[in-house]
């Protein structure tokens, strides 16, 4: 267990917040990218990496050991990250951009750290909880949202490690054909 250093992370995304767009921006990959960071096995291999078309941008390429038991072995060995440090939930354009990337990418898994979520309810599976479980039930893709909120909140490694867990269960749960 590793402690994430809660006042560092907000000092950093107040500071991206008193910028222009493109800082609230850089300063939540930061962050994130900091904060995965401090698990075993969790590395940055890229930041805003582009496909040689210039086409696809991605804004944290990740990757993760999966046999560190005091990292993430539950998730994949690449975690593509997408960021978005907007003052409204993320729209289902946005998300399905997104969701298009990794299939273009051919990745199973997707991590999107909103600020303030998506659009939609995940329990009436509506708006971008709806695209969501299409691609889950198309594509097998399965995506997680975290909120800057949940992010801000978060201790320790142990502790952000149970959220995510938290979340893939809720998915897999709220995804599956019964």
């Amino acid at each position: 267990m590793v402690a994430i250093p809660q006042h560092q992370i907000i000092a950093q995304l107040v500071a991206g917040d008193l910028g222009h767009t493109a800082a609230k921006g850089e300063a939540l990959e930061q962050v994130v990218s900091q904060t995965l960071g401090l698990f075993s096995g969790v590395t940055l291999i890229h930041k805003n990496a582009e496909d040689v078309a210039g086409s696809c941008e991605i804004d944290l390429i990740l990757s993760n050991n999966q046999h560190h038991p005091d990292g993430l072995p539950f998730l994949p060995f690449y975690i593509v990250v997408e960021c978005k440090n907007w003052q409204a939930p993320v729209d289902t354009a946005t998300v399905r951009a997104f969701t298009s990337k990794l299939r273009h990418m051919r990745m199973k898994f997707g991590l999107l750290v909103a600020a303030n979520g998506v659009t939609g309810s995940q329990e009436e599976r509506t708006a971008c909880y709806a695209h969501i479980r299409d691609e889950f039930n198309r594509e097998d893709l399965t995506l997680l949202v975290v909120t800057r909120a949940e992010l801000e909140a978060q201790t320790s490694t142990e502790e952000f490690g149970a959220l995510l867990k938290l979340k893939l269960g809720k998915f897999l749960m709220n995804m599956a054909h019964f």
